[in-house]
């Protein structure tokens, strides 16, 4: 299992596409990727205060895969190609690409409620 928290940048006054194109491609990779264990999507909440202070621009992806392997799976595979085609002149890209900073993480402790799981599900139907 591998962990990564990746982030992008919506560009300026394209915020509620974007949004809802992220929608749709947590459900879409949610449907057809049983490999991709957790896809959670954030966007920072500008009413509490972080430090530092947030791009109000930013999209933060948590993810698990089942292994380095499954992560190029959907890497390369058609949900996110798909996706790319379709909605990426919403995002910040680089030379044609789009334009990701990400991290690889290793769990070391953790857990995860019984009920949050619930409240995911709940949320789906």
């Amino acid at each position: 299992m591998i962990t990564i928290n990746a982030n992008w940048t919506i560009l300026a006054g394209k915020r509620e596409a974007a949004i809802a194109a992220l929608r749709e491609l947590e459900r879409d990779v949610y449907e057809q990727e049983p490999f991709v264990l957790m896809y959670t999507i954030h966007v920072p909440n500008m009413a509490l205060t972080s430090f530092p202070t947030p791009a109000p621009s930013g999209v933060f992806f948590f993810s698990i895969f089942t292994d380095y392997a499954a992560f190029e799976k959907h890497l390369h595979g058609p949900v996110f190609q798909n996706f790319l085609k379709k909605y990426g002149d919403l995002f910040l890209m680089n030379n044609g690409n789009l334009f990701v900073t990400s991290e690889w993480l290793d769990r070391i402790a953790g857990y995860i409620r019984p009920e949050l799981l619930l409240q995911s599900e709940v949320a789906r139907a």
